[in-house]
């Protein structure tokens, strides 16, 4: 027996889940589902998501875009130190109130349940320490500018 929930999963195209490994260069961003190179400016407009009526639908693609974001961190990890997620969610039209907004609802929902389940691996103010100790060595390794340069 078919409840509403059944027939709008089985209702919505979803992107293809695929890889996202370098092969040997990375991949583009612009090959994520939610992504598309952009017109207006250079690189990739990092939330190009169509018009839909349905919330819901949007909802449940925005949890598939966020897996398919998560696959492209796991195959290209130095991405992720660039920024991508904020740059997606600069992206974002937030002020956008029709049934689209259940993409991005969908997409973070996503995120705050997979960074609350992966928790428990990670002492995240060690990690915060490291960062920091790393990030200034390198820091300190880069030679410094004279004065009037």
């Amino acid at each position: 027996m078919k409840n509403r929930y059944t027939e709008v999963i089985m209702s919505i195209k979803t992107p293809s889940r695929r890889h996202y490994r370098p092969d040997p260069d990375p991949t583009s961003r612009a090959e994520l589902p939610f992504a598309a190179n952009a017109t207006n400016r250079r690189g990739v407009h990092c939330w190009q998501v169509p018009p839909i009526d349905d919330q819901h639908a949007a909802h449940l693609l925005g949890r598939e875009f966020a897996g398919h974001f998560i696959k492209y961190l796991q195959d290209n990890p130095d991405d992720g130190l660039r920024n991508l997620l904020a740059q997606i969610a600069a992206d974002i039209d937030f002020s956008d109130d029709s049934a689209a907004k259940g993409y991005w609802e969908g997409f973070f929902s996503l995120l705050e349940q997979v960074l609350a389940l992966t928790t428990s691996l990670l002492d995240v103010f060690d990690y915060i320490d490291r960062l920091n100790a790393r990030e200034a060595a390198e820091r300190a390794l880069k030679p410094v500018a004279a004065p009037g340069t």
